[in-house]
């Protein structure tokens, strides 16, 4: 979004992506409840489908009225109030607490202040933890439902959409559905099961339990259930016993790089990695590579320049690199597409495991829309080595090749090209702009609110 209240121009690949939308002009929209967890001013990857499915929705016949949490977790790396800059003027939002806020509240107002704050703090913080089934936002379902509900009643929906996870998120949506009969769809950004070989998946023994059919229930009720990749359509579809499922991919806002930074002419050749570290998915292959060509004092190594933000600093000084890194920490969104901009390339690596082919991390659609060019660390047969050859404009190699990820490096400082790099295709590039998949997930709701639903009164 412009700063100053004049629009942003966009670059001349992006021209006409603003138009994807269906024009409504004076057309009644209709209504769809809008459930999503993570939503501003939440810092997480999936808060960013959230914003613009919702900011976009009305360009394509729906109005969204936002459903999501109070008073989220404030702590920096999980809160960024500038998020909030970026929901469409004039979106509704409401906003519901765990409901064991008012349960802690009320048991706190029985004693004497200022004990009463005391131990309403301490219950709030507490109380959460005696139920995680289906996750750890359990306690939201009830009061979340209550809203809708009562949204519901105040003015009719046509139709419900919840992002997952959290997965609570779609116990709410099932819930208002069966209490007011409007079909819901519900939207998979990841596995709701465990995958059984991702190092960050860990479930309780009652997660264990009740989870598979929380989700094969949920999944049934459902109008229609999106996911993200084909392969995760598979997956899922096995598991819940359908076969309908659809694909809407993530995408990017072409008016995100409008006035992007371009890479400054120092004699440096600037890599970016902007995302996270966690066990199973990070920049460690790129740390790796760098150690390496430090160890063989590889010539080039003086010209290049390595910045890394979206966690906490402290790997390039353990690798021994760091006077080849610059660990910014976790930054904002405009802060990491400026990053973006300043450089001549983008490293993206996938997760290890069963999602080292099926996932497509959302930062690789944001690479795309910057339009530098990716060096993609992803198995040939992943869904990210499929978006790369529709869209061309990146290099790839496979997630452990340390050898094949120098030569990399070496021909962009050398000789600043390499033969393994395929000019972006710009005429492919429309169908992953959110206002493309907006429009793919009015369609979804098009076709849910148009057909009879079992649950819908009258029905």
């Amino acid at each position: 979004m412009a700063t100053d209240g004049q629009p942003r121009r966009l670059p001349s690949i992006w021209r006409g992506c603003e138009s994807v939308g269906r024009p409504q002009g004076r057309q009644q929209l209709r209504r769809v409840l809008f459930i999503a967890y993570l939503y501003p001013p939440i810092a997480n990857s999936g808060t960013r489908r959230s914003i613009e499915f919702a900011n976009h929705l009305p360009d394509n016949g729906w109005e969204p009225v936002v459903l999501t949490i109070s008073n989220p977790d404030s702590r920096p790396d999980r809160y960024d109030p500038e998020l909030l800059s970026d929901v469409r003027a004039g979106t509704r939002v409401e906003r519901a607490p765990l409901a064991t806020e008012a349960w802690a509240q009320r048991l706190g107002a029985l004693l004497p202040a200022p004990m009463g704050t005391r131990v309403a703090a301490s219950l709030a913080w507490r109380l959460p933890a005696l139920w995680k089934v289906p996750d750890d936002v359990a306690a939201w379902r009830s009061s979340a439902a209550a809203l809708g509900i009562k949204l519901h009643r105040e003015q009719p929906f046509d139709a419900i959409y919840a992002s997952g996870s959290p997965w609570t998120s779609f116990l709410v949506a099932r819930d208002i559905s069966r209490a007011t009969g409007v079909p819901y769809v519900i939207d998979y950004r990841d596995m709701w099961s465990p995958s059984g070989d991702a190092p960050w998946e860990q479930e309780t023994r009652l997660q264990r339990r009740f989870r598979p059919h929380l989700e094969r229930k949920t999944a049934r009720d459902a109008a229609a259930v999106v996911t993200v990749t084909k392969a995760l359509v598979e997956n899922i579809g096995a598991r819940v016993g359908r076969d309908d499922l659809r694909c809407i991919t993530n995408g990017f806002e072409p008016a995100d790089f409008a006035g992007l930074p371009q890479p400054v002419d120092d004699g440096k050749v600037r890599v970016s990695y902007t995302g996270v570290w966690r066990m199973g998915y990070g920049p460690e292959l790129l740390y790796r590579a760098l150690r390496l060509a430090k160890l063989r004092q590889a010539p080039w190594l003086d010209c290049l320049a390595v910045d890394a933000a979206g966690f906490k600093p402290g790997p390039a000084h353990e690798f021994g690199i760091e006077d080849r890194v610059t660990e910014h920490g976790r930054v904002s969104h405009a802060q990491a597409l400026g990053m973006m901009g300043r450089s001549n390339a983008v490293f993206l690596p996938v997760s290890e495991g069963f999602y080292a082919s099926a996932s497509l991390p959302g930062k690789l659609f944001e690479y795309i829309g910057s339009q530098r060019p990716i060096i993609a660390a992803a198995p040939a047969n992943s869904e990210v080595a499929r978006v790369l050859d529709d869209v061309g404009g990146a290099w790839r190699l496979e997630r452990d090749d340390e050898e094949g990820l120098l030569a990399v490096l070496q021909s962009l400082c050398t000789d600043g090209a390499y033969t393994g790099f395929t000019p972006r295709r710009s005429e492919r590039l429309i169908t992953y702009t959110r206002a493309a998949t907006a429009r793919q997930l009015a369609d979804v709701l098009d076709e849910v609110q148009a057909r009879p639903h079992p649950g819908r009164a009258g029905a």
